[in-house]
């Protein structure tokens, strides 16, 4: 399965703000799209890369992959924000908690997201500001039921296109 959207603002890449839609790049003056995410097939369970110019970019975007393996990203409204925080040693280890932060507040509290903005990101320590709503069973479907996230093959890397992130999660 493959995602594509329509654009976002320059600036707000650079505030790290992902409204679950790919940016779009002047590439040899031409306008292309790049995508936000791509779902990977497992034979036990199930990932997703994350693409972002930068850090916060590609963060917001691997949370937008984990609700769009979870839900319908076009049936979810924007309309309330909720602040998150996340830490850790080293930035693999906190894409994991920020992605398990995102995982428990859907679990207990029924929190649906489709716009992400990374206000604060350091090697150790993540703020953000998450908007969507709570889940509604008359106008919400689940597609998967996240366990969690894990480590299996977990990658975060810079490359000549940006950042890429690599991310299974427990079905």
């Amino acid at each position: 399965m493959r995602a594509y959207f329509p654009s976002g603002l320059s600036s707000d890449r650079e505030k790290g703000r992902s409204e679950c839609w790919a940016e779009t790049r002047r590439l040899n003056g031409e306008r292309q799209k790049m995508q936000p995410y791509r779902v990977l097939e497992h034979t036990a369970d199930i990932g997703f890369e994350a693409f972002g110019a930068t850090r916060k970019e590609v963060f917001a975007n691997a949370g937008c992959a984990l609700m769009h393996l979870m839900v319908d990203l076009e049936t979810i409204v924007p309309g309330e924000k909720l602040s998150l925080r996340a830490e850790a040693s080293d930035l693999p280890n906190l894409l994991v908690n920020w992605l398990s932060e995102i995982l428990y507040l859907f679990d207990a509290e029924g929190w649906l997201f489709r716009d992400f903005e990374v206000e604060d990101l350091t090697d150790h320590s993540l703020g953000a500001v998450a908007r969507g709503e709570k889940f509604d069973r008359t106008r919400h479907r689940v597609k998967l039921l996240v366990k969690a996230i894990t480590y299996h093959q977990l990658d975060l890397k810079e490359t000549a296109q940006g950042w890429r992130a690599q991310v299974y999660v427990d079905i």
